[in-house]
């Protein structure tokens, strides 16, 4: 199996494992023992656990930002098409179990790994903030609020997620709409009054 190839099993395996036990019980043994490599060659592609950790977070992290980006046209007004851009991060969070609770899950983790998701964090709302900036007006927008709302639509959506994936029961499309309508009360928020 080619290199890059095999990393990327080993990624989707570690995903499970660290989803599952979390990043301290994590066990690199059953990792290399699910991959079918040794521990040695385990430890020769990551370096170490929170190598194999921090590749698993950033592989995650940089899919849901290209998934959100690919969601939103440029020049589309931020609230048009809200549900059918919020059905699209929520079907990460639907097919990346995993990724999504390692992404977001590890908030005791060690210092390097809480601040690899803390930086995955800021990058995200960076992105939702370039969306957010690229379907307003310049003369819509005040001051630092679009940052502010941005960071405000991926908390929600962090929190919403975790809460979806423990009530299976409920469907995406429902979620999908509730988070719409506090995507575009978010929004609506940072506009002046004149153009909301």
């Amino acid at each position: 199996m080619p290199r890059a190839q095999r990393e990327q099993l080993i990624l989707d395996i570690a995903g499970q494992v660290f989803a599952r036990d979390g990043y301290h019980s994590a066990s690199m043994d059953e990792i290399a023992r699910a991959a079918g490599v040794s521990k040695p060659m385990l430890y020769a592609y990551f370096e170490s656990k929170e190598g194999l950790y921090l590749s698993y977070i950033e592989r995650s992290g940089q899919e849901l930002v290209e998934r959100l980006q690919r969601a939103f046209a440029a020049g589309d007004p931020a609230t048009v098409h809200a549900p059918e851009r919020v059905s699209e991060f929520l079907s990460f969070v639907e097919e990346h179990r995993d990724g999504w609770r390692v992404l977001f899950g590890e908030a005791s983790a060690n210092r390097p790994v809480a601040e690899q998701v803390s930086q995955m964090r800021g990058r995200i709302a960076q992105a939702v903030q370039q969306l957010v900036e690229a379907g307003l007006d310049e003369d819509q927008i005040v001051g630092p609020a679009a940052e502010a709302v941005a960071h405000a639509i991926v908390g929600a959506g962090e929190s919403l997620a975790n809460w979806w994936l423990e009530h299976p029961e409920v469907s995406r499309e429902d979620v999908a709409g509730w988070y719409a309508q506090v995507v575009r009360a978010s929004v609506v928020a940072v506009m002046p009054r004149s153009a909301a």
